[in-house]
């Protein structure tokens, strides 16, 4: 699959298979993922995979966790959103919206999809250095645009969990990850269940002309 391909085709997967990924796969696709460019080649990043049985029982202390602190999947915004962002965020509804009705699910699918990776058969935790600030997470964003776009020429089905995030510190613990590290992003890794509506959904994309600037 050629790069383009990959970036055309690939979606966010929330249903998987019950399919375990090979561990040939999973080394091959973090050896492509650390190929990405870092700032002065420090490559700040370290991934943690979580597999098989050890994902839903990661998922269950995360789902406890929501219970108790209530945080959900938001734009994560500091300052009332602008107009434009809105009406995306009205357009993303549109279009899952029906595809949720018709997979028997209700809106709170999305926050407990997430700290459960949409049972996902592996997960990748990719952490940034407490040395850091928060601005070095551009590297680590570098290497997991690569991860997405590798695991689609393996022939993986993938979906970016940030939520997940929120609830670090039950993360860090339970994956026993250096408190001093900062969890940046979760990706849920697997097999795409083809039959499900909500795989079949596919988000819109701004028209150029609201997304990019001439001079």
């Amino acid at each position: 699959m050629q790069i383009s391909e990959a970036m055309k085709a690939r979606q966010s997967c929330r249903v998987f298979k019950d399919q375990a990924v090979a561990q040939e796969t999973l080394e091959n696709l973090l050896s492509l993922t650390c190929r990405a460019p870092s700032a002065i080649n420090l490559q700040p990043w370290q991934f943690t995979v979580v597999r098989d049985e050890e994902v839903p029982r990661l998922g269950k202390k995360l789902t406890r966790a929501y219970a108790e602190r209530g945080i959900s999947c938001g734009p994560d915004n500091t300052q009332p959103l602008p107009e434009i962002y809105l009406e995306r965020q009205k357009e993303l509804n549109r279009v899952m919206g029906p595809a949720m009705e018709q997979a028997g699910v209700d809106r709170n699918f999305i926050n407990t999809g997430s700290l459960t990776f949409y049972g996902a058969p592996a997960v990748v935790v990719a952490t940034l250095d407490g040395a850091f600030p928060p601005e070095r997470s551009l590297d680590l964003g570098f290497a997991l645009g690569w991860l997405l776009l590798a695991a689609a020429e393996l022939g993986l089905d993938t979906c970016p969990v940030g939520l997940v995030c929120s609830y670090g510190d039950i993360i860090k613990d339970f994956l026993n990850i250096d408190p001093n590290r900062r969890v940046v992003l979760t990706v849920a890794v697997g097999y795409a269940d083809p039959d499900s509506p909500l795989n079949q959904v596919r988000t819109p994309r701004a028209p150029l002309d609201e997304v990019v600037r001439w001079y």
